[in-house]
Parts: structure tokens; sequence; C-alpha cells
């Protein structure tokens, strides 16, 4: 027989395994493993990728879109600078400041036009293209706008400057505006060289014994090659073909790219 004793317990025994209400078996911490970091780095490291290409994508928006907005608003103060060069010419002796108006550059076929700067160091050229000077030639025989030599330009690679030059095939007019006339070249030859290729902006860079006497009346467009990089040069040389007084109107190639109040005086 089982005493009273040992049946209670027996009882407590099966309450305390069966009867413990809502308290169960407390479940162990499990350690942060090998895996947990790795994938934990992996997650970092995806994020900080995501956030470096939003960045990316927004200051590729800015190359394409910002710089060119900054390059409209600083070709509108240069072209009242132009205007009152026009209208205030300065002596036949006197040095053009680095930086200052020059001349304007049509590229009809592209539908595009620039005041172009004297100088081409970087902080001419920062919103303009610019034009080889005396001081930027060897020799020191730099052409104006419609003279037998070479009018050479420098511009940036940019999409406000120079960033479609490639587009541009032999027979393609290029206009030069000076305060008189209206000057057309056309495309002669493109050709992509190396920085130190310098002679492409000689006075006659087909014949370099008439540099001291140049014979023909060229315009020369450098920029880097190929885009987003300066390993090389894009170099596209021009002839001049027709000197037109600017009392005539503007040349047939350039017309559609008339001011809206010069078109509206019509």
């Amino acid at each position: 027989m089982v005493s009273t004793s040992e049946r209670e317990r027996g009882a407590r025994r099966r309450s305390g395994a069966h009867g413990s209400g809502g308290r169960g078996r407390r479940r162990r911490r499990r350690g942060v493993s090998a895996g947990d970091v790795a994938r934990g780095i992996l997650r970092g490291f995806g994020e900080l990728l995501f956030t470096a290409g939003v960045v990316m994508l927004f200051f590729a928006v800015y190359q394409i879109y910002g710089k060119q907005m900054e390059t409209d608003r600083e070709q509108q103060g240069l072209d009242n600078d132009l205007q009152q060069a026009w209208e205030e010419p300065k002596g036949p002796d006197s040095e053009p400041l680095p930086g200052s108006a020059d001349s304007r550059l049509y590229i009809p076929g592209l539908d595009l036009e620039w005041v172009v700067v004297n100088g081409v160091q970087p902080e001419d050229i920062r919103y303009s293209p610019g034009r080889y000077t005396d001081d930027d030639v060897a020799g020191g025989d730099a052409a104006s706008a419609g003279e037998l030599g070479n009018y050479a330009v420098a511009g940036h690679r940019t999409s406000g400057i120079f960033w479609d030059l490639d587009q541009l095939s032999d027979g393609d007019p290029l206009v030069l505006e000076d305060a008189e006339n209206f000057y057309t070249y056309e495309v002669i030859e493109e050709e992509v060289v190396t920085p130190d290729q310098v002679d492409v902006v000689d006075p006659d860079p087909f014949d370099p014994e008439n540099n001291d006497d140049p014979q023909r009346a060229l315009l020369t467009l450098t920029t880097c090659a190929p885009k987003l990089n300066n390993t090389h040069r894009l170099i596209v040389h021009a002839e001049l073909t027709d000197t037109r007084p600017k009392d005539e109107g503007m040349p047939e190639s350039i017309e559609h790219m008339a001011p809206d109040d010069a078109e509206e005086g019509e």
C-alpha cells in the first residue's frame, strides 16, 4: 500500500512537471555568429554603394544641366561685354585682356553659339570657348577673325561648350562674328592628336613653312578627347569661304539663330 505522504509527494512532482501555469523553460539567448557579422557588413556595404550611386547620379545631372545653366548665365554677361566692346573699340595696339570678350562663334549644325573670350587658361575658358592669343601661339602671331592665319579656339568638353564637337563633318559651316563682319568657314579636316602636338594652332598647321607668311584664313577648334577624359585632343580645322558685312544681314546658314529682337525688326 502507498502511504498518504508518498501520494502527496507524487502529486507535487506531477504538479511541478505539468501544472506550472504559463511558465515554461527559459530560452537561451543565441550568441552573435560569424554569419551575422558578415551579413551586417554586407548590408552596410550595400547601403554605402546605394548612397554613392545616388550622389554620382546627382553629380551627373549637375554636369549636364547645372553647368549648362551656369554657362548660359555667364554667356549672357559676356554678350553684354561684347556689344560694349564693339561699340567702343580699343586702339589697334592695345592688348586684349585675358577673359575679355572677342567674337561670337556659331555652329549652325549643332544649333549652338558662344561669345569667344581672349585666352585659353582655365580661368579664361571656364564658361566659354577662348581664342589662342599671341602669348599662346608659337611665334606670337595669332590671327583675328577673318584674317590670314589661324584663329584657334579652345573649349572644354562639357555640355555647355564643345560636348558634341565630334558630330561635325567636312563641309559643315562655322561662322565667326566681329564688330563689322560675319566670316563663314567650312570644316576641312577633323583629327585626334596628343596634347603635345601644339602645331595644330600654328598660323598654318598644314604647311609650317608658311607660318611666317600664312596664305590661308583658318579657324581651328580644339577640345579634349574622348569625352570626360583629357588624354588626347579633338581638332576641327575649317577654312574661310565667305566674308559678309553685317549691314547685309546674317549669312543664310545662321539666319535661324538670329535673336528674337532682330527677327522682329526685319
